[in-house]
């Protein structure tokens, strides 16, 4: 029998972060005294989009979808006696990457912490946001030059830190094959080493390449997802070797797909997320060196403390119990494996290739187009039942093992009361830091980033003097230029067919994402179905307040308004848009709203106004779009 390997192969961490500092500090070290052995950590919509929780735009997704993090004593507190010398630290963080490292590194600066010794990862990943997630602030431009400025200066001050995932879960996330999901994520990560090379010496671009890392998804589907685990490692690997004559190893973190978790039968997501997670641990010669898990009701809300521990247990039981990491490669030989992986490869090089012709900012437009056309793909797949979802399209009806979404414990609401509280806390730390040490610090991040400099060290001394992450964004804005708009990719041709009803007569529709939830693939997949419905769709981009999408309708003159809402502020997006139409002489323009939203808010939502409330069950594009069809008609009768 094989020697036995080591029994902690990767990783175990869960995605997690709410409120402020201090609570999500309280589960941090909860999760880690029930064995979990790193952090990853989820950052609040305003921190990722670089808004202080008293800004305005900020407004009703304070330590919503994560925790709320504005200047070095919020980091602090986040990470109070945790040893940032010992723990592996993720931070799934993008636009305002330099920005939450250099707090990192500050407090690791404070505490006396070397910063050789700092172990972790930074997303840092701009591509995926402008064409999946939605939390991008600068151009392409721009956005490469923060991206490289983080990944530089980690490879000089911080080399043990991978200070770049290359997202491939976004893209398959939205819909894309697994050899797609490779070329995308492969090819960015060639793109920002081709932009990074000329600045540094042959040992440091070395360096940068072995600390290059990737962010994967994994499907069900156990051969296509093993096979693409195992083409991600074999054509990383190939591709350093081919082209900077490095030899280096795949690295990666994963989490499990959560579009495949239902709102039906959400009992059924505990044995889909045990089997998701498969694929990236089985074969020993390409499995992710850290894993995390979601919780199974992931499509009704954010996990509760015991669906974070169930998400734990699984994978202990999977780590500890199955036996696999006690054996070599199991899959080393496989004719269908290693076949399959081979196709996967070649579709990856043929994508690469369109990306590097293409270059970073033609390739958002081209990959936002593909896409949408997958996604519209897989939703006719699940409509036609060519693909069987458990408790979906087939096997339908309640199971009643658990009802309803989780309950948080008083300790962790994020209450109105609690805002309140953040809100002036980061009130409170302005008014008693030293504004003149802030002054000159923003100066020099002015200076530095105007000139072209490296702009982490100028963001290390902001954080040392107290800056926020309103003033690191604002800054770079005055420098660097305004906020930019991603295209989104909803015009597309030769999709697959959907049953989209017609629109009997000319309908205008504003489709609105509102807030700071940037996740476009709802609203892509509906605006595609509007427009085939007949109905003129009016988009006017992502992270729109309130009063945007009030005087858009008014101005456009719409029949009906659908927002999208991922983020939990649902409640405070409706009452403000039907108050603002309502001032606005605009009472009888109807409202629909669509998202992860509890059943106990259905009620509550509709007492507002709001005409159809639809969640991730209501899978039937055309059903949707005919509800809203039935709703202008109702109008103009």
């Amino acid at each position: 029998m094989a020697k036995k390997a080591a029994r902690t192969p990767w990783i175990i961490r869960t995605y997690a972060g709410f409120g402020d500092a201090e609570q999500s500090n309280r589960r941090y070290r909860e999760n880690l005294a029930q064995g979990q052995r790193g952090l990853s950590v989820a950052f609040d919509l305003p921190t990722q989009n670089g808004y202080d929780a008293d800004d305005e735009m900020a407004a009703g997704e304070i330590g919503g979808t994560g925790v709320s993090i504005s200047h070095l004593g919020d980091m602090d507190t986040l990470f109070e006696e945790i040893d940032q010398g010992s723990i592996n630290t993720s931070m799934t963080i993008n636009a305002t990457a330099p920005w939450l490292f250099a707090l990192y590194v500050a407090v690791a600066d404070k505490r006396g912490v070397d910063r050789t010794t700092l172990r972790g990862t930074t997303q840092n990943d701009l591509l995926k946001e402008f064409v999946a997630r939605g939390t991008s602030i600068f151009d392409p431009k721009v956005s490469l030059r923060l991206t490289t400025d983080l990944i530089t200066f980690a490879a000089k001050e911080t080399p043990n830190w991978n200070p770049m995932n290359s997202c491939g879960y976004h893209f398959m996330e939205s819909g894309c094959s697994p050899g797609e999901e490779v070329g995308y994520a492969i090819g960015n990560a060639i793109l920002i080493l081709e932009a990074i090379k000329p600045q540094l010496s042959s040992e440091q671009f070395a360096s940068v390449v072995e600390r290059i890392s990737f962010f994967i998804n994994s499907g069900i589907e156990l051969v296509p997802e093993i096979s693409k685990v195992r083409a991600y490692s074999q054509l990383w690997t190939e591709l350093c070797q081919e082209r900077y004559g490095v030899t280096t190893k795949w690295r990666a973190g994963c989490q499990v797909r959560s579009l495949t978790l239902t709102e039906q039968q959400p009992e059924v997501n505990i044995i889909r997320i045990a089997y998701q997670a498969l694929p990236v641990t089985l074969s020993a010669s390409a499995r992710v060196g850290a894993l995390q898990l979601p919780g199974f009701r992931e499509a009704l809300g954010l996990p509760d403390p015991a669906e974070q521990i169930l998400a734990l247990r699984t994978q202990q039981v999977l780590m500890y119990e199955s036996g696999i990491a006690d054996y070599p490669d199991i899959f080393e030989g496989s004719k269908v494996i290693e076949k399959v992986t081979g196709e996967l490869k070649d579709e990856a090089r043929g994508v690469i290739a369109d990306m590097e012709r293409l270059g970073y900012a033609d390739s958002i437009a081209w990959i936002a187009t593909r896409l949408t056309q997958a996604l519209v793909g897989w939703r006719q797949k699940i409509e036609s039942k060519e693909k069987i979802v458990v408790g979906v399209n087939a096997f339908t009806g309640e199971i009643g093992a658990f009802e309803g979404g989780g309950s948080a414990r008083a300790e962790d609401a994020v209450t109105a009361e609690k805002i309140a509280e953040r809100i002036a806390a980061v009130a409170s730390w302005k008014a008693d830091r030293d504004t003149t040490a802030v002054a000159r610090a923003l100066r020099t991040l002015k200076r530095a980033a105007a000139a072209g400099e490296n702009v982490m060290p100028a963001s290390i001394q902001l954080a040392q003097a107290g800056g926020t992450t309103g003033e690191w964004t604002a800054a770079l804005e005055d420098a660097l230029g305004q906020r930019f708009q991603a295209p989104l990719g909803s015009e597309i041709r030769d999709a697959p067919p959907l049953a989209i009803p017609r629109a009997p007569r000319r309908m205008r529709i504003l489709l609105a994402k509102s807030g700071l939830d940037g996740h476009v693939n709802a609203v892509k997949l509906l605006a595609f179905a509007c427009r085939e419905a007949g109905m003129e769709v009016i988009y006017t981009g992502l992270k729109q307040t309130p009063a945007m999408i009030a005087s858009t309708a008014i101005q456009e003159d719409v029949d009906i308004i659908g927002i999208s809402s991922l983020s939990g502020a649902h409640l405070w997006i409706a009452t403000e848009v039907k108050r603002l139409l309502d001032e606005q002489g605009a009472a009888d323009v109807p409202l629909v709203i669509g998202g992860i939203i509890p059943e106990a808010d259905r009620q509550t939502l509709f007492d507002l106004g709001v005409r159809h409330v639809f969640t991730p069950k209501d899978g039937q594009v055309g059903a949707i779009v005919q509800a809203m069809i039935d709703t202008v008609l109702e109008r103009a009768a």
